[in-house]
């Protein structure tokens, strides 16, 4: 097996993860620290929070991360291994 990755596997790592950390981590510091105030509750009993950045908008943002991964694996096990190079022994040398 080799450990050596090339371009695409360059480009998956860092597009899936980037979209994953920018949907989990990044966007979730935004909302903590914009620390939109929340209304505790209403008169009919439910909380009502407004977020800074959509709920909606952070899933999507995830599930695109998820799904770069998802193309990625399926693109690694379509296509052919690598072909490793075997060196013939050399023939000893005749003195």
């Amino acid at each position: 097996m080799t450990t050596t990755t090339d371009v695409v596997d360059r480009i998956a790592m860092g597009l899936g993860g980037g979209l994953m950390l920018l949907g989990i981590v990044v966007m979730g510091l935004i909302n903590d620290l914009a620390g939109a105030p929340h209304v505790p509750v209403e008169e009919e009993g439910a909380i009502v929070a407004t977020p800074v950045v959509s709920p909606d908008l952070r899933a999507y943002i995830i599930a695109l991360g998820l799904l770069v991964w998802f193309v990625y694996g399926v693109y690694k096990l379509t296509s052919a291994p690598p072909t490793a190079e075997i060196d013939s022994p050399a023939a000893p040398a005749d003195d």
